[in-house]
């Protein structure tokens, strides 16, 4: 029987300290499950937000705030 597991690309968290996140292979996958640590969480959370951090186009969009702390949850 195939399974499939869901997983996330990650890589190191140096540096973000706005929640813990577990610690990572420099480059490796998070399975993705109801059996994740509240780091392992963490870490998908960060990486999801990083997936979506792009500059703001003229599309509506309002600009990046400058401080880090509002710039993350802004993605």
């Amino acid at each position: 029987m195939i399974v499939l597991q869901p997983v996330l690309e990650v890589r190191p968290s140096d540096g973000f300290t706005l929640w813990p996140v577990a610690e990572s292979a420099p480059y490796g996958f998070l399975p993705l499950s109801g059996t994740l640590g509240p780091a392992e969480v963490g870490t998908a959370v960060m990486r999801i937000a990083d997936c979506n951090d792009i500059d703001p186009e003229n599309d509506g969009r309002p600009p990046r705030p400058a401080d880090p702390l509002g710039s993350f949850p802004h993605r």
